[in-house]
């Protein structure tokens, strides 16, 4: 039996800590790891949380063919649909990452690192496989457009500024797509990792075409890995760099809400063994989610420990018991 709980700090707190609106998972089932069960979720997240989770152009456009047939569906894999199932049956929503590539539309990779899709007819049916995620996920709470382009996704492109210029034609074409189908349903866009994102985010709005700017529906996508540790370059904590950066984001009227589709992970675990007798969830709350009130949602990376994150999931190996974080995490958030 999962071990549960009960929540010692109320999900919206009256005092001076921002509080996301929602919080929720991070599952990896788009590359091979187990469908959380429906008792495995309710254990973690509220109803109306979150679960997110990639859902691989390359894996649901098998014909490169959805542009040119705009009303056709897409196959959703066995798995994910289990997945969505079992999220909607906790009560909770799905939250999907558009990424990456797709050899069956002539792509030499479906990498996210070695190329992207950057032609007037890649875009086109890119946007389109957007589009028929928005009609046929169920439960769905929104979509990300792409995964840290700033660090390890780099679509093949040797500077930012061919990067962020690519980007944002598909940004804005896909999102043209999505709202002929939901005017309303929230896109994360900027698909960025780490501290230093004041930059990437003013010149994608300011710069290279991007549109959205101040608008409370298109979602800023930010990986907060941030441990409490001195970054040497700034002689500042990432907590203190995270801050600048977003005080600068939001001097230059970018006012969008921000979601952290991915957080914790290693970097909870590095200030846990920095500063073992102190809890991560409310350190994070205080020096980070509390100096901004736009947050949208964060969705905790990974839901259980596996061998690439053996000390950082919020449920252990075999999924019935909390870890530390797990006890911090749904003494904060759990309802």
């Amino acid at each position: 039996m999962i071990r549960r709980i009960f929540p010692i700090i109320a999900f919206f707190l009256a005092g001076s800590i921002a509080q996301a609106q929602v919080h929720g998972v991070d599952v990896e089932v788009n590359e091979g790891k187990l469908v959380p069960t429906v008792a495995q979720l309710q254990t973690l997240i509220n109803p109306n949380d979150i679960v997110r989770d990639v859902l691989g152009w390359h894996l649901v456009d098998l014909k490169c063919n959805l542009s040119a047939n705009p009303s056709a569906t897409i196959a959703i894999p066995t798995q994910m649909s289990m997945l969505y199932a079992n999220v909607q049956a906790a009560g909770a929503r799905n939250f999907v990452t558009l990424a990456f590539n797709n050899t069956h539309c002539g792509q030499l990779s479906n990498s996210g690192g070695k190329t992207f899709p950057d032609t007037n007819a890649l875009r086109a049916e890119f946007a389109a496989y957007a589009a028929a995620v928005v009609r046929q996920v169920p439960a769905l709470a929104g979509v990300s457009l792409w995964n840290e382009m700033n660090g390890t996704f780099t679509g093949g492109y040797a500077t930012t500024a061919e990067r962020l210029t690519n980007y944002c034609l598909l940004a804005n074409q896909v999102i043209g797509a999505i709202r002929a189908v939901d005017s309303k349903i929230p896109i994360a866009i900027g698909a960025t990792v780490g501290a230093g994102i004041d930059t990437w985010f003013i010149g994608m709005f300011d710069t290279y075409g991007c549109m959205g700017k101040g608008d409370p529906t298109i979602w800023l996508d930010v990986h907060p890995y941030l441990s409490g540790m001195v970054v040497k370059a700034i002689r500042k904590t990432d907590f203190n760099e995270w801050n600048d950066s977003i005080a600068n984001i939001r001097g230059d009227n970018i006012s969008n809400p921000l979601i952290a589709t991915e957080w914790g992970s290693s970097a909870a675990f590095r200030f846990l063994q920095a500063n073992p007798n102190d809890n991560y969830i409310t350190t994070f709350e205080t020096k980070v989610s509390a100096h901004d009130k736009a947050w949208a949602a964060l969705s905790w990376f990974p839901w259980k420990d596996d061998l690439k994150a053996p000390n950082s999931g919020l449920l252990d190996r075999s999924g019935t018991i909390l870890t530390t974080f797990g006890l911090e995490y749904t003494a904060a958030f759990k309802q």
